[in-house]
């Protein structure tokens, strides 16, 4: 699977300097990854068992599949190839973009 990151997209999250309108929309969640560059036909599942490679992927309660969302074109319905992902914890996260964006 090719697979790459925005790499200042961490839980929605940028390290960089911060003006109040970010603060204000800032959501904290640093368990979520941005995922690019996935093909049109890849699954929830196959994202799911390429990540957790890296460290546990939360589950969804309500459903008990991978907290794992796969974005599709308004218009189209087709596949964007952009995904989130969200881990247990923020180190799994971290771990996922370091490993797999080859920082």
């Amino acid at each position: 699977m090719n697979v790459s990151f925005k790499k200042h997209t961490f839980g929605q999250r940028d390290y960089g300097p911060r003006s109040d309108a970010d603060s204000e929309s800032d959501n904290s969640d640093n368990n979520t990854i941005f995922v690019q560059g996935l093909g049109e036909d890849v699954s929830t599942d196959q994202v799911a068992d390429y990540f957790k490679q890296i460290g546990i992927i939360k589950t969804n309660k309500k459903t008990g599949k991978p907290m794992i969302n796969l974005y599709t074109d308004k218009d189209t319905g087709k596949p964007k190839g952009e995904a989130t992902v969200s881990f247990d914890d923020p180190p799994s996260a971290k771990a996922a973009i370091d490993w797999f964006d080859g920082g």
